[in-house]
């Protein structure tokens, strides 16, 4: 006499195909409704870069304590600390602009003045403050631009004018 055996799905195996099933389902679910991860993203974080002293800086600035009224004094030695040319500009406030002038290399350039340095080059910026001027003292700005793209800025710098 022979046996048949039948399989059956008895209440574990109907247990463990729901299991499978749902299992199934819950991984489609989070498939279709993306992982999370991202290709780009917009994060705010401080800068780790160390502030550094006027002379210490991308662009080394020797700012003169003070200027004199009525003649040509030197305001500011700028000093190409990158490792390639550089373009620096001193500019003037609007208020020091009807009294004062930069000068470079004995020329007077009026308001702005560009100097080109090398690496590892200085230059000076003078200033010629007019001798009726009422401002105790000349305020301005540098900026800076490398080869390469670097720019650094230094904003608000002044000497005191003496009579």
């Amino acid at each position: 006499m022979s046996r048949r055996h039948t399989r059956s799905r008895g209440p574990s195996g109907r247990a463990l195909t729901a299991a499978l099933v749902i299992t199934v389902l819950v991984a489609v679910a989070i498939g279709g409704a993306g992982t999370g991860a991202f290709a780009t993203a917009d994060v705010e974080r401080g800068s780790a870069l160390p502030v550094a002293t006027d002379e210490a800086g991308v662009a080394g600035l020797d700012v003169s304590a003070s200027v004199a009224a009525n003649d040509t004094s030197r305001l500011v030695t700028v000093t190409n600390a990158l490792d390639a040319p550089a373009s620096v500009t001193v500019s003037l406030h609007e208020n020091a602009r009807d009294d004062a002038d930069l000068v470079v290399d004995g020329a007077t350039v009026g308001d702005e003045a560009t100097v080109s340095l090398a690496p590892g080059a200085s230059d000076s910026v003078d200033v010629r403050v007019a001798s009726n001027t009422t401002l105790d003292t000349v305020a301005f700005d540098v900026t800076a631009t490398g080869e390469r793209g670097v720019t650094v800025s230094a904003p608000d710098r002044s000497a005191t004018i003496t009579t």
